[in-house]
């Protein structure tokens, strides 16, 4: 460390050698140092610079095999993350590959299961005797039948109208709202009067009253007291059971027991509607009822008292109405039409909207190309009148306007042109006595089934919504 400089010591030296030695010592001095002294700094400096340099090149060094360790730990993560995911995907694959593996075996299983039953039913039938022993397993012959009394050649007729035939099953189709309810309830009370008060074919034959059961699944209770409970109520061979809760078991235990009841007279049962009850009940159980409803009808010919089916279906929607109807406009199952003995349309008709038209697909006795021309009769209750015989040129949509509804323009499911409070007008006057529904269907061409319909729907409509 350099001692520090003493002034009176610095006096005394230039008063001893004088001032011009003085100062020439003080530059050789001052020279002396700054060649020893700089180039000591400059070493000293060049020392530090390189010792930080080297400092901060070991940082950097370091730094970056900490990166470099740090990334090898994250790839090494990574790689044992990749093989734990590989090791997963081939577990859930080997496990996929073991359950098609297991369901394929049990399908084998199952095909040899069924192909060994298939064989013990094969040779079941190959033992089976062709002739069975037991003679009274044997079915009897036609002449032996007839000797024995069980055929009734005398028996088989026609029940009032001449496409209705005893024993035979019958089907009956038409587009929506053509009055194919209407239809059947009026043949339903004709054969359980015996009678037919309003002419509803070209022929009637007179014929007993006979016990008819009826399953309405289109039409409430309330629906069948208002429409026809004036003229049904006191009808006590009429059955009727109405409602959307009916099943084809509850339509056979009813016939059944209606067959019982009947003590060898026969019965006709009518189905309204026959594709309604297709469609809510399914495949399997249609074709068990099919199967046990066709039973009933060959044991009712056996036994001398004949089961009469009367079914109603709903043609297809695609269907047009100036289409001839074939076995293909029938909704549903197609076997339908093959397996029923007769089988009739009932459609609108080009001669006006209060006109239908009545043929036959089927029809096994008598003419099959006999076309009718019915109309609404415009009676108590909604009826129809036999008008004449027509032809396949008259079916189609009609030319004509509705009477019976009061529509501007002519074809089916038209708008009314009397709003709901006219016609609400039009029954509490009538109520009131002030006027006749004759004098209402007079003067404003809209019939007493017109207006009850509408007020009845009016109230239902009502007391759903509050």
């Amino acid at each position: 460390m350099m001692k520090k400089l003493d002034p009176v010591r610095i006096i005394e030296t230039i008063e001893k050698l004088g001032v011009r030695k003085s100062i020439k010592y003080a530059f050789i001095g001052s020279g002396c140092i700054l060649v020893v002294v700089v180039p000591v700094c400059c070493v000293v400096t060049f020392i530090k610079s390189h010792a930080k340099t080297k400092e901060q090149n070991n940082a950097s060094t370091n730094k970056q095999k900490e990166i470099e360790r740090i990334s090898e730990c994250k790839k090494g993560e990574e790689d044992r993350d990749h093989a734990h995911r590989m090791e997963e995907n081939t577990q859930v694959h080997e496990h996929h590959m073991e359950e098609i593996e297991a369901k394929k075996n049990a399908d084998i299983e199952k095909m040899e299961k069924r192909a060994e039953l298939r064989k013990e039913r094969d040779a079941a039938k190959a033992n089976q005797p062709l002739v069975d022993l037991h003679l009274n397993s044997i079915p009897e012959s036609y002449h032996e039948a007839l000797k024995n009394g069980i055929v009734h050649v005398s028996r088989e007729r026609t029940l009032g109208f001449s496409w209705l035939r005893e024993g035979y099953d019958t089907g009956l189709v038409g587009p929506t709202d053509c009055g194919k309810s209407v239809f059947v309830m009026q043949v339903a009370m004709a054969l359980a009067r015996g009678r037919c008060d309003v002419n509803l074919s070209s022929e009637w034959h007179d014929i007993p009253p006979m016990p008819v059961v009826m399953f309405s699944l289109e039409q409430s209770n309330h629906e069948i007291r208002e429409y026809y409970g004036s003229v049904i109520d006191n009808l006590s061979t009429l059955k009727l059971y109405a409602g959307s809760r009916i099943t084809p078991a509850h339509i056979i235990t009813v016939i059944k027991e209606e067959m019982e009841k009947a003590d060898g007279s026969g019965v006709v049962a009518i189905i309204d509607n026959y594709t309604k009850l297709e469609e809510r009940a399914g495949v399997k159980a249609m074709r068990q009822f099919c199967a046990d409803l066709d039973c009933l009808r060959q044991q009712g010919l056996e036994k001398g008292s004949p089961l009469t089916p009367l079914k109603v279906y709903h043609a297809r929607s695609d269907w047009k109405l100036s289409s001839p109807l074939t076995p293909a406009s029938v909704r549903g199952d197609k076997k339908n039409v093959c397996f029923t003995n007769n089988f009739l349309y009932l459609t609108y008709c080009k001669q006006g909207s209060d006109k239908r038209v009545l043929g036959f697909m089927k029809l096994k006795h008598g003419n099959k190309e006999a076309v009718s021309i019915l109309e609404f009769a415009g009676t108590k209750i909604d009826q129809f009148r036999y008008v004449g015989k027509g032809g396949s040129n008259d079916l189609g949509e009609p030319t004509e306007p509705s009477e019976e509804s009061g529509d501007n323009t002519g074809g089916p499911g038209r708008k009314s042109k009397y709003s709901l409070e006219e016609v609400m007008g039009f029954y509490n006057k009538v109520q009131a006595k002030e006027c006749t529904y004759k004098d209402i269907e007079r003067n404003y061409g809209i019939s007493r089934s017109a207006i009850r319909k509408r007020v009845y729907r009016a109230r239902i409509a009502h007391d759903v919504h509050g």
